[in-house]
Protein backbone atom coordinates (compact mmCIF):
# COMPACT_ATOMS: atom_id res chain seq x y z
CA UNK A 1 0.00 0.00 0.00
CA UNK A 2 2.79 2.41 0.88
CA UNK A 3 4.46 1.78 -2.47
CA UNK A 4 1.22 2.64 -4.27
CA UNK A 5 0.82 5.80 -2.18
CA UNK A 6 4.43 6.70 -3.09
CA UNK A 7 3.64 6.33 -6.81
CA UNK A 8 0.53 8.51 -6.50
CA UNK A 9 1.85 11.24 -4.18
CA UNK A 10 5.63 11.16 -4.43
CA UNK A 11 5.96 10.82 -0.64
CA UNK A 12 8.49 8.03 0.05
CA UNK A 13 7.22 5.13 2.17
CA UNK A 14 9.60 5.90 5.03
CA UNK A 15 7.95 9.33 5.47
CA UNK A 16 4.34 8.12 5.33
CA UNK A 17 2.00 7.79 8.29
CA UNK A 18 -1.20 6.08 7.21
CA UNK A 19 -4.27 6.15 9.46
CA UNK A 20 -7.57 4.35 8.90
CA UNK A 21 -10.42 3.83 11.35
CA UNK A 22 -8.33 5.56 14.03
CA UNK A 23 -5.61 2.92 13.67
CA UNK A 24 -2.08 3.83 12.67
CA UNK A 25 -0.83 1.42 10.01
CA UNK A 26 2.82 1.17 11.01
CA UNK A 27 3.40 -2.48 10.26
CA UNK A 28 3.79 -3.15 6.53
CA UNK A 29 3.01 -6.83 7.06
CA UNK A 30 -0.59 -6.14 8.08
CA UNK A 31 -3.40 -7.29 5.81
CA UNK A 32 -5.85 -4.52 4.94
CA UNK A 33 -8.94 -6.71 5.29
CA UNK A 34 -9.84 -9.16 8.05
CA UNK A 35 -7.27 -11.53 9.57
CA UNK A 36 -6.51 -14.59 7.45
CA UNK A 37 -4.73 -17.88 8.06
CA UNK A 38 -2.38 -19.16 5.38
CA UNK A 39 -3.27 -22.84 5.11
CA UNK A 40 0.02 -23.87 3.52
CA UNK A 41 2.22 -22.49 6.30
CA UNK A 42 -0.44 -22.30 9.01
CA UNK A 43 0.55 -18.67 9.71
CA UNK A 44 -1.93 -16.02 10.74
CA UNK A 45 -1.74 -12.70 8.91
CA UNK A 46 -3.26 -10.04 11.12
CA UNK A 47 -5.75 -7.79 9.38
CA UNK A 48 -6.80 -4.32 10.39
CA UNK A 49 -10.35 -4.79 9.15
CA UNK A 50 -10.52 -2.27 6.34
CA UNK A 51 -13.49 -2.66 4.07
CA UNK A 52 -13.96 -1.55 0.50
CA UNK A 53 -14.11 2.25 0.09
CA UNK A 54 -12.60 2.90 3.55
CA UNK A 55 -10.81 6.24 3.65
CA UNK A 56 -7.14 6.25 4.52
CA UNK A 57 -5.50 9.42 5.79
CA UNK A 58 -1.93 10.18 4.74
CA UNK A 59 0.12 12.18 7.21
CA UNK A 60 3.70 13.24 6.59
CA UNK A 61 6.19 12.36 9.25
CA UNK A 62 7.74 15.38 10.97
CA UNK A 63 11.04 14.73 9.13
CA UNK A 64 9.39 15.07 5.72
CA UNK A 65 9.31 18.89 5.79
CA UNK A 66 12.97 18.96 6.77
CA UNK A 67 14.03 16.46 4.08
CA UNK A 68 11.68 17.57 1.29
CA UNK A 69 14.35 19.57 -0.58
CA UNK A 70 16.73 16.62 -0.60
CA UNK A 71 13.98 14.22 -1.66
CA UNK A 72 13.02 16.44 -4.61
CA UNK A 73 16.67 16.84 -5.64
CA UNK A 74 17.28 13.09 -5.55
CA UNK A 75 14.06 12.42 -7.46
CA UNK A 76 15.18 14.81 -10.21
CA UNK A 77 18.64 13.26 -10.30
CA UNK A 78 17.07 9.80 -10.64
CA UNK A 79 15.14 11.08 -13.66
CA UNK A 80 18.38 12.44 -15.16
CA UNK A 81 20.05 9.06 -14.65
CA UNK A 82 17.12 7.38 -16.43
CA UNK A 83 17.51 9.77 -19.39
CA UNK A 84 21.24 9.08 -19.59
CA UNK A 85 20.61 5.34 -19.44
CA UNK A 86 18.04 5.63 -22.23
CA UNK A 87 20.52 7.62 -24.33
CA UNK A 88 23.17 4.99 -23.67
CA UNK A 89 20.85 2.18 -24.72
CA UNK A 90 19.71 3.93 -27.89
CA UNK A 91 23.34 4.77 -28.71
CA UNK A 92 22.50 8.50 -28.92
CA UNK A 93 25.28 9.17 -26.40
CA UNK A 94 28.85 8.02 -26.65
CA UNK A 95 30.21 6.07 -23.70
CA UNK A 96 32.64 8.86 -22.77
CA UNK A 97 29.74 11.32 -22.62
CA UNK A 98 27.76 8.92 -20.44
CA UNK A 99 30.71 8.52 -18.07
CA UNK A 100 31.17 12.31 -17.80
CA UNK A 101 27.46 12.95 -17.18
CA UNK A 102 27.35 10.25 -14.49
CA UNK A 103 30.36 11.84 -12.77
CA UNK A 104 28.57 15.20 -12.79
CA UNK A 105 25.43 13.62 -11.33
CA UNK A 106 27.44 11.88 -8.61
CA UNK A 107 28.88 15.29 -7.65
CA UNK A 108 25.34 16.68 -7.42
CA UNK A 109 24.30 13.69 -5.28
CA UNK A 110 27.19 14.37 -2.91
CA UNK A 111 25.89 17.93 -2.46
CA UNK A 112 22.58 16.66 -1.04
CA UNK A 113 22.67 17.16 2.74
CA UNK A 114 21.11 14.37 4.79
CA UNK A 115 20.96 16.35 8.05
CA UNK A 116 21.22 13.09 9.99
CA UNK A 117 18.19 11.53 8.27
CA UNK A 118 18.59 7.78 7.77
CA UNK A 119 15.82 7.69 5.15
CA UNK A 120 17.44 10.44 3.08
CA UNK A 121 20.85 8.80 3.45
CA UNK A 122 19.35 5.55 2.16
CA UNK A 123 17.75 7.33 -0.81
CA UNK A 124 21.05 9.01 -1.61
CA UNK A 125 22.89 5.69 -1.46
CA UNK A 126 20.34 4.07 -3.82
CA UNK A 127 20.72 6.96 -6.27
CA UNK A 128 24.52 6.63 -6.25
CA UNK A 129 24.23 2.86 -6.82
CA UNK A 130 21.88 3.45 -9.75
CA UNK A 131 24.31 5.94 -11.30
CA UNK A 132 27.24 3.56 -10.80
CA UNK A 133 25.29 0.75 -12.46
CA UNK A 134 24.67 2.89 -15.57
CA UNK A 135 28.34 3.89 -15.68
CA UNK A 136 29.42 0.26 -15.30
CA UNK A 137 27.14 -0.89 -18.13
CA UNK A 138 28.51 1.87 -20.33
CA UNK A 139 32.10 0.91 -19.55
CA UNK A 140 31.39 -2.77 -20.25
CA UNK A 141 29.77 -1.94 -23.59
CA UNK A 142 32.73 0.27 -24.48
CA UNK A 143 35.24 -2.53 -23.72
CA UNK A 144 33.29 -5.06 -25.78
CA UNK A 145 32.54 -2.59 -28.52
CA UNK A 146 29.04 -4.06 -28.69
CA UNK A 147 25.60 -2.47 -28.57
CA UNK A 148 24.01 -2.52 -25.09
Amino acid sequence: LKDEVHKQTGVPASYQRLVAKQKKMEDDSLVLGPSIIDESSNEEHVGIGLETRTKILLLHSPRYAQDKGGIETLTNLNKEIDKIDEGRRSREMEDKVVQELIIQICCKIDCVETNGSDALRKMRKQTIQKAEKVAQKSAEANKRGVDP
